[in-house]
This record gives structure tokens, sequence and C-alpha cells, in this order.
């Protein structure tokens, strides 16, 4: 059985799309492939194996790769739990651990940060297809089918990735669309981690993992909406 990697009840499972773990083994120390795809937190804990959770507010994959022998030692399987993995909720990040029981319970020695560390919503949209993140004509978190733009004239083949996404407000007297907006990403914004964002790039990092959250909770997300 997995030790949780965190010591509280404050996690939820979440449905979202298929990925692909490895190629190599998270440990760090671990140089063998990842033949297998191990849930961080087990079936008997969100009653369902899902491969996304909500740990606290964030949002990761469940499933990380691990050899045969690294799976071994974080289900106990064999002699007993010898690793487990930890959240450091202080950085959001995840640690390969090596187990020691003792008189007084169980000690956790940190042996680094997982390589690579699960997949978050906003990774998962940087993704190949071919990475495991669905097809390429769809959305890489929810799925939704994208619709494919004809271009013509002499540039047709070349394409470019558009650096701005621009949204059509409503200008009445009893609300400014644009400042409901501003509102509402300014007070999301601190709970979300930016790295190197600049001010204009800010607003992205805030819209993409509310919008993911409400696409895997849709449900919650309408009840919520409707005041129920």
């Amino acid at each position: 059985m997995t030790l949780a990697p965190v010591d509280h009840w404050n996690v939820k499972g979440l449905k979202g799309p298929a990925y692909k773990v490895g190629p190599r083994c998270c440990n760090p120390q671990c140089p063998r492939i990842a033949e297998h795809a191990h849930h961080m937190f087990r079936r008997s804990r969100l009653a369902v194996d899902y491969d996304w959770v909500n740990i606290a507010g964030y949002i990761c994959a469940n499933k990380v790769g691990v050899c045969a022998q690294c799976h071994d030692d974080l289900t106990g399987r064999v002699g007993g739990h010898k690793a487990a993995i930890q959240f450091h909720p202080e950085d959001q990040s995840f640690h390969w651990c090596l187990v020691a029981d003792t008189a007084t319970g169980v000690n956790l020695h940190g042996v680094g940060l997982l390589e690579p560390q699960p997949l978050t919503p906003e990774l998962l949209a940087t993704l190949e297809p071919d990475q495991g993140q669905g097809s390429e004509d769809g959305c890489p978190f929810c799925g939704a089918v994208k619709v494919k733009r004809r271009r013509s004239g002499p540039g047709a083949r070349l394409g470019r990735r558009r650096k701005t996404w621009t949204v059509s407000v409503p200008d009445a007297v009893e609300e400014d669309g644009a400042d409901v907006l501003d509102a509402l990403v300014e007070n999301l914004a601190p709970l979300i981690p930016m790295p190197n964002a600049t001010a204009t790039e800010g607003r992205y990092w805030v819209l993409v993992p509310a919008l993911a959250f409400a696409q895997m909770q849709p449900e919650a997300f309408v009840a919520s909406w409707e005041g129920r």
C-alpha cells in the first residue's frame, strides 16, 4: 500500500485527459526505464483510480513513471516500504524519499526532486501530440475539438503562432466587461504561481488553470454559477 504524499485529507480525485509518463524512472537516483505508471494517491484514498488530483488547490497528474524495482519500493510489495513520494506545498514540488521504520514510527529521508515532476494542466498544454495529451486536433486538457482555419496566399504553409488572444467584452452602462475581467484576474493571481511571467503574460497563467479546473469539474462549476 503506497504511503500518501501528504498527511492531510484535502485531496480530491479529478477526471482529465490521458497522458504518458516516463520514459525514465522518476526516482532521481535511478537510471532505469519507467516500466510502470504509479498512482501517487492510491484508489483506497480517492475511491477511484483518478489520473488527476487536486491537492488543497494545486492540480497535477496523479501518475508518475517508475521502474519495477522502485514501484515495489513505493508499494511495499517486497520487504515493506523502502521509498515514498512526498509533496512540499511551499514550492509545490514532489520529492523522492527513503523510508526507515523506527521504534517511534516511520522516518522519511529526502533524496531529491522527482525527475520529471508530475504534469500540471499548464505543462500538458505545451506538449506535442505524441506525448500523450490527446489528438493534435483537440484541446490538450478538455478534449474539445479545435476548428482548423484554412489559409490562403503565398504564406499559407508557413503559419505563425499567435502571441495575443483578444476577448470582446460588453460595454453596457451597468457593467464594464473589461473592469470585471481585470478584477477577477487580479483576485486569482496571488493564488497561482507565475514564475518569470510578464505583466501581460500573467493573465494567461491565471486564465488557463481556472478554465481547466472548470472543465474538469463541470457539474460543480455549473452548480456554483447557478448559486446551488
